[in-house]
């Protein structure tokens, strides 16, 4: 199954909201069902990582589940980086760096003769 990691605030366990689109039997309309799990996390993903998860024998109570690996970054790190990048070529057109001239070092002031 693939889903979105939604929490990682427990140490080596993460939860994972996974999406299935299911269609009604009688007025045919299709909706989205949405199912988190907890997951042991071994690869150490963060919130908002795509990943792909299998069943496994339990590791706790509610742990049934281990991340095999990951699918894609999150949207957010993807746009935030994005947005970096456009806004330092535009920094760099308005304000082109200049050269700026060294100062001299200043002495003391006292000569000795």
């Amino acid at each position: 199954m693939i889903g979105r990691v939604v929490s990682t605030k427990s140490k080596n366990t993460s939860t994972v909201l996974v999406e299935r689109t299911a269609r009604h039997p009688l007025y045919k309309k299709t909706y989205v069902q949405t199912k988190k799990y907890l997951v042991d996390d071994q690869v150490g993903v963060k919130e908002g990582d795509v990943v792909e998860i299998i069943n496994c024998k339990p590791v706790s109570k509610n742990k049934h589940w281990k991340i095999v690996k990951v699918v894609g970054k999150s949207l957010k790190e993807i746009t935030e980086e994005k947005l970096k990048k456009a806004a330092e070529e535009v920094i760099a057109e308005v304000m082109p760096e200049e050269e700026k001239p060294k100062k001299k070092g200043k002495s003391s002031g006292t000569a000795q003769k």
